[in-house]
């Protein structure tokens, strides 16, 4: 999961501070999404640096950390739609394709549907190569047997990887 699409997703709903995000969007989903403190404070000093994202407000409240909140800024918002077609069209596993599917209302539906039926043509290229099995013949005798569970596993994979695809794309292009 791309940490920063989900802040920036985030910011663009409504301000937040790091801890706020934490508490209420990771603490429900600790047992499925690990992220530490510093890992969720570098990445918003990232965003900041690379001018996406603004300080807000620091609130000080008595004997306990002051908390900065965030907001996204008009750069933050085009990087975040920029950001979410690139995992779309450089996506090396579905998982990695998570965070952006919670922003989907932030980039024309469109254009992500041509992406990803690119992304689909891709996958259906590395099928028919599975499926033709180039270079078998070539595989010792001692070795046959894994290559053929390999082989099967990788090919159910990318179809079922492409017929995902093709529902999200369906979904995309549905009125």
């Amino acid at each position: 999961m791309s940490l920063q699409i989900f802040i920036l997703g985030l910011l663009s709903e409504g301000e937040h501070h790091p801890y706020d995000i934490k508490k209420q969007v990771f603490k429900p989903l600790e047992n499925t999404i690990t992220i530490n403190d510093g890992t969720l404070y570098y990445n918003f000093e990232v965003l900041l640096k690379k001018g996406y994202i603004r300080k807000i407000k620091v609130v000080q409240s008595e004997n306990r950390p002051e908390k900065t909140t965030y907001g996204i800024t008009d750069e933050g918002r085009k990087a975040l739609e920029e950001e979410i077609y690139a995992v779309f069209q450089n996506f090396t596993s579905i998982t990695s394709l998570y965070s952006s599917l919670l922003f989907l209302d932030k980039v024309d539906k469109h254009k992500l549907a041509y992406i990803i039926e690119e992304s689909i043509a891709r996958l259906e290229k590395k099928i028919r190569l599975i499926e033709e099995r180039p270079g078998f013949s070539e595989v010792p005798d001692r070795y046959r047997d894994s290559a053929l569970f390999i082989s099967e596993h990788a090919y159910h994979a990318l179809s079922n990887d492409a017929n995902w695809l093709r529902k999200l794309m369906e979904h995309l292009r549905s009125p």
